[in-house]
């Protein structure tokens, strides 16, 4: 692997092939180690099939993250599509069984919902989230699925999409969208940096995630930002916290302090009693883009 990281890639088409550590998916100047996967018919159907529905990018431009890049052969666990380096994933798969030679169920973004209704697609949400976000495809349905996404409108994955005409947070997406798009403006710009939006914490399919993670530049302290469209409560208070509590646990969390913030159009009492007693920080989001602290 020495040889294959001191290389540099060309070209936008990715090249997937198999190392002895998994899949080697390199595009562009950009490579990354799937761990374990195997380059077996399924798999080459895979990759096949979403390029032909115009999902031929498997490097984002932060997906994955910069430290699971070559010259790191650890790498990850998924593979993933999106329609190009920009915009959001389009869909992912982290589940492979080399027994079989085949892998699992996929995950595709939430954005998606009202086009799965439409061509009457299967699916199931995320047990994290049951009713909402990530929508998640039995493995018999992945290939039909993914064949049906050329027919889709993929905009709707474009980090910079005006998601809906009228005034005020409609949904928690819309909220993480004016953030993420003009971060210099919030409160914590002055001193942290994004370093993902729905960021991972557990691993595998039913993985809780935050709605953005940062870091401070100076001294390497993490922010945990939260998000609730109009009233939070102490619920969502706690939920910080268990973020807050599983990536203390974690090795890769050790550097820095963990810091706790919560943004809501409103807090309930209950909730400004938990943040404060927790030491969470509450900020109030006001259309279309004010930010409070309680």
């Amino acid at each position: 692997m020495k040889g294959i990281a001191a290389q540099r890639f060309s070209g936008d088409t990715p090249d997937v092939r198999e190392v002895a550590e998994g899949l080697l998916v390199r595009q562009g100047s950009e490579a990354y180690i799937a761990r374990n996967w195997r380059l077996t018919p399924t798999v080459q159907e895979l990759i096949n099939a979403a390029a032909e529905a115009g999902l031929g990018c498997m490097i984002r431009d932060d997906h994955p993250r910069r430290n699971a890049r070559l010259p790191n052969i650890r790498g990850v666990v998924y593979i993933a599509f999106s329609p190009s380096s920009q915009t959001q994933w389009s869909l992912a798969i982290d589940s492979f069984q080399l027994s079989r030679g085949d892998f699992g169920v996929a995950v595709f973004n939430g954005k998606y919902q009202s086009q799965f209704y439409a061509k009457g697609i299967p699916f199931t949400f995320e047990a994290r989230n049951k009713g909402a976000g990530h929508l998640v495809v039995a493995r018999r349905d992945v290939i039909p699925t993914v064949r049906a996404l050329r027919d889709f409108d993929h905009s709707v994955l474009a980090l910079n999409r005006v998601p809906h005409s009228g005034e005020g947070f409609t949904t928690e997406y819309v909220l993480q969208r004016q953030i993420m798009m003009h971060w210099s403006r919030t409160p914590w710009a002055e001193d942290c940096d994004i370093v993902q939006d729905e960021f991972p914490i557990d691993g595998g399919l039913t993985s809780r995630r935050i709605d953005i993670l940062a870091r401070d530049r100076c001294n390497g302290d993490w922010l945990v930002i939260e998000l609730k469209r109009a009233e939070a409560s102490a619920a969502a208070v706690h939920q910080v916290v268990g973020y807050l509590g599983a990536l203390a646990r974690r090795d890769d969390f050790v550097h820095g302090r963990l810091h706790g913030v919560l943004v809501a159009e409103r807090f309930s009492k209950a909730a400004i009693a938990a943040a404060e007693a927790e030491n969470v920080a509450l900020y109030e989001a006001q259309w279309p883009f004010t930010f409070r602290q309680m």
